[in-house]
Order: C-alpha cells, then structure tokens, then sequence
C-alpha cells in the first residue's frame, strides 16, 4: 500500500481537473459546491472527497460513504470525516469515537477541518483564464462564493474546545510558504498552495487528562488511547496535520486544519496529491494492514443510530428488505421461480410435429372457397360452381353473363 499513486489514479486525478476547473470552456453558475461528498452529485463537486477516497481504492482499501454513524459504519478500519460544519465532534461521537478505537487495533480516525471553500479558489483561476466579456460574471461568482463562506464563518465562536484540539478562528487568512514535520519531506512548499484561515492547537497529555477524574466510575473512557500528539505536518509554530496516539496502542487520531490539500480541486496540484499520499500511508499501520475505509459524510450535527445505514448501493428495491414484505420476499421469490419454470420451459424429450399434407382435396376446395368468399359477389361465385360441375359433366361451358358485380344475391 505503500505507493498509491500509480499512473491510472493520476490520469484519473488530471482528468478530473480538466473537467472541474476548465469545464467545457466557459465558467457555469450551476458550478458543484457540495462539500464534503463522494457519491452522488457531490461527487463531482469542487468540494467534494471523491478524488482522495480513489486514493484509498488505488492503495487497496475497501471505500465506502455513510450518513450517519451506524454499527456498519463502526466496523470499518478507517473512519475518515469532512464535516460541513464548523463543529468540532460532539461529546457523544468523541465518546462513540475513542471506545471504538478501543475495540481493535490498527484503527484510524481522520478528521478534517471545514474552514476552506475550493470554489472561490475555483473562480480565482477561472478569472485569469476566460474572455474580457465573461470576467464581470467571474468576479461576481467569486464574491458570492466568499460571501457564503463568511457568513457561515460569522455564526462561529472565535475559539472553541473540542477535547481533541482547540479551535481559534480570529486568525488572519494566509497561504502557507513553508512546511516543516516529517510530511514535509519531498514536497516542494512553494508549489503548494494551502490556505489556513484559523489556528488548530491539538490537545497534549495535560489537556486530555485535565477533566479527567478516575474516581467517577461513569468517566471511563480510554483517554490513554490519545496521549501522545505528534505534529506531522506544520508550518512555522502552527499546526497542519497532526497525529494523537500512544505507546500502549497502535491506534491513532489524526487531526487536519482544513481540507486546502485534499479536496477535489486542491488535489489538481501535484504537491497536494503527494500529502494525500502520505495521509493514506499513515493509515497503513505497521503490525495491523486495515482493508476498509468509511466515509462519513454529514450535514450539520453528527446523528449516531443502532441501525445500519449507508448512501452506496441505493438501487430502488431497498423496500423488499423492509418488514413485512422482508418476512415473506424470499419464499414468493422462489414460488414465482418455480412458476416460471412451470409455465414457460419445455420438459422431456421434444415431440415431433405432423407434417402439412400437401394431397389433401379438402384444403384446395377450402382454398377456393375462401377465394370466391373474397370477391364478395354471389352471383359469380355460384355461376364458378356451375361451370364446375358442367365441366365435371362434360358439358357445354357456360359464360358468365353481363351482370355487374354485386347484383348477383
């Protein structure tokens, strides 16, 4: 799994780009915006994940897309979120989280922050790129599209505590210059062009077991699963992508600031994919190989069931599965099959049909009637008979009168 990016994943990836940033060679205002998917119509989307869950698929994993967190979901090896929201989890899927890598080893949990939109990046180039009638419309484009942004960015707290990491938005917007961590290795960092827009401040040992109290029987939780952060990739003092793990679990959590590298349209860039790459690396853990990566793809709040639930494989006939038809489906299925072998095969040995014979004078005085019945004349049809029979007689031949057809009855 180790080197994921073969020639089939980056043709995938290009012609990706030519068709999400290029289009068909005029921008659209029907551009794809949904954040966060990989099925669907997100899946083509400026923010969507499908080109990194290829990733995955390419190094070997099996990549599935949930809704909501459900028991299917929970026995998956890798856990990858991109909310569209800029909530951090909730105390409850922290909860749900952290004893589910307390279940197994060799478990990842990606989570990847909300504050970057591809689509004002998206009609930053698309500027440059079209004729001198069309920019107008661009540069109106681009500044909806950051309009939105920040206005989902106004209703945010200026910091938050997310017991994983700390959250400061009051942060002025940049584009990273510099990368340091052992990510950074191989990467050309001014090729790159990561946008950080708040600071992501990852929770050390005195942080997590800071509310800790191991008197309360109900504060069980395996916090020693995540007490050991480790920045893997940063630039200057700020943090990019960072792993919390630990020496008693080879489970780990790993925490990006947003997705300006990992996304549909940021994955166009060269350096970009190589992050990626190594992010789905870091999933590949050395004593455990995990085969399965779910996706769970959310909008606003996090909802957690006992059913499961997943958004591939919807075809239509998920109806049979539901009760009562459930009860009863597989026994009408196979009464129907039977049925069907019943009524349509031929069973035994083929029979031999009787052949037409062609000497029988009752088909020709058949023919000849249905001939004569044709004509819709009586009076020739039975001045035919006559002839007929003073021919059989030997007899003058009489001709038909003058009559016209018709009169005859």
């Amino acid at each position: 799994m180790n080197h994921i990016r073969s020639s089939r994943s980056i043709v995938a990836l290009l012609l990706l780009a030519c068709v999400v940033v290029f289009g068909c060679g005029q921008p659209s205002d029907k551009l794809q915006t949904a954040y966060g998917k990989r099925t669907g119509n997100g899946a083509g989307s400026v923010n969507g994940t499908k080109a990194f869950s290829e990733m995955f698929r390419e190094a070997g994993y099996y990549v599935r897309s949930y809704g909501v967190v459900s028991p299917s979901l929970l026995r998956h090896d890798v856990i990858v979120w991109f909310p569209n929201s800029f909530d951090g989890p909730t105390p409850e899927f922290r909860n749900t989280i952290l004893n589910w890598l307390d279940e197994d080893e060799g478990r990842t949990f990606v989570y990847v922050g909300r504050d970057f939109d591809a689509s004002i990046e998206y009609w930053g180039d698309v500027l440059d790129k079209v004729d001198p009638a069309a920019k107008l419309d661009v540069m109106r484009q681009r500044s909806l599209a950051i309009e939105s942004f920040d206005q989902l960015r106004n209703y945010q707290p200026a910091q938050a505590d997310y017991y994983f990491y700390k959250i400061e938005r009051d942060a002025p917007q940049r584009v990273v210059s510099s990368l340091m961590g052992p990510w950074a290795e191989g990467v050309d960092a001014a090729k790159t062009q990561i946008e950080l827009r708040s600071r992501m401040i990852p929770a050390d040992e005195d942080s997590i077991y800071d509310s800790f109290d191991p008197i309360d029987e109900d504060d069980s939780l395996p916090i020693h699963l995540v007490e050991d952060p480790e920045v893997l990739l940063g630039t200057g003092k700020e943090t990019l992508v960072a792993r919390l793990g630990s020496d008693y679990s080879d489970n780990q959590i790993i925490l990006v600031n947003n997705g300006s590298f990992l996304l549909n349209l940021p994955l166009v860039n060269p350096e970009h994919r190589k992050l990626a790459a190594k992010l789905v690396n870091q999933c590949d853990q050395p004593y455990y190989a995990p085969d399965s990566v779910a996706f769970l793809e959310t909008e606003g709040g996090v909802r957690i069931m006992n059913a499961d639930q997943s958004t591939d494989g919807n075809s239509g006939w998920e109806w049979l599965s539901k009760w009562p038809l459930n009860l009863v489906g597989l026994q009408m299925a196979w009464w129907l099959i039977v049925l069907c072998f019943a009524l349509y095969p031929i069973f035994g040995r083929a029979k031999r049909l009787p052949s037409a014979e062609t000497s029988d004078f009752k088909k020709h005085i058949d023919s000849v009637g249905d001939l004569l019945q044709a004509t819709d004349d009586h009076g020739y049809a039975q001045l035919r008979v006559q002839q007929y029979h003073q021919v059989m007689k030997g007899d003058a031949v009489y001709r038909r009168s003058k009559v016209r057809r018709g009169d005859g009855k």
